[in-house]
């Protein structure tokens, strides 16, 4: 397997196939995990304090792990999806406890369409949705830059759906010129 990026690692979730080239390979922005730390350190916080004055028991202690346990979810889940383009599919890997694995080929793209937020587009990321034939929807989630991401599944799919005209130049002047001939023997006897 060739790569365009050097510094990107073969994706062992993904089976490649000869040829196979990874044009794009990242994952979710981690900073989305950051509302569910601030929940999980206030929480904690607020816990600590309600024992310190008397509030509340010091058995409550306990509940620590109930209020840190979303944030450490949402971690496990960011940092367990991954997204890769090939020069011939689009593929997602999602699941902490699971693995969900989809992949869809390239040529069966219909349409790409990027979502951001406002500060998803202040800051510079959004959710880029590959729509297939068949009505499925791959969804590249909180990625950075998702502009170029779009365009470059769309020149990857324009390369493969036949946006480049097959056979060299002496062969179409062939085919001209034998078309040519019929229309001049078309001509010759009507």
């Amino acid at each position: 397997m060739q790569r365009d990026d050097p510094s990107t690692s073969d994706p062992s979730w993904l089976p490649l196939e000869e040829g196979d080239r990874v044009r794009w390979q990242a994952g979710p922005r981690i900073q989305t995990v950051l509302p569910w730390v601030a929940v999980a350190i206030v929480g904690t916080v607020i816990l600590l304090a309600a024992i310190a004055v008397e509030v509340l028991p010091v058995l409550a202690i306990a509940g620590i792990p109930a209020v840190v346990a979303p944030a450490l979810w949402q971690y496990a889940r960011v940092s367990r999806t991954a997204f890769v383009v090939t020069n011939e599919v689009a593929a997602t890997r999602r699941g902490v406890l699971g693995r969900t694995v989809r992949v869809v080929s390239l040529e069966r793209i219909q349409n790409t369409t990027i979502e951001q937020d406002p500060i998803g587009r202040f800051v510079g990321y959004g959710t880029v949705t590959i729509e297939t034939a068949g009505g499925r929807a791959l969804r590249f989630r909180n990625i950075e830059e998702p502009g170029k991401i779009r365009d470059r599944l769309e020149t990857e799919r324009e390369r493969l759906t036949g946006s480049e005209i097959p056979g060299g130049r002496d062969q179409w002047e062939a085919v001209l010129a034998e078309v040519q001939e019929w229309r001049r023997g078309l001509e010759r006897n009507p």
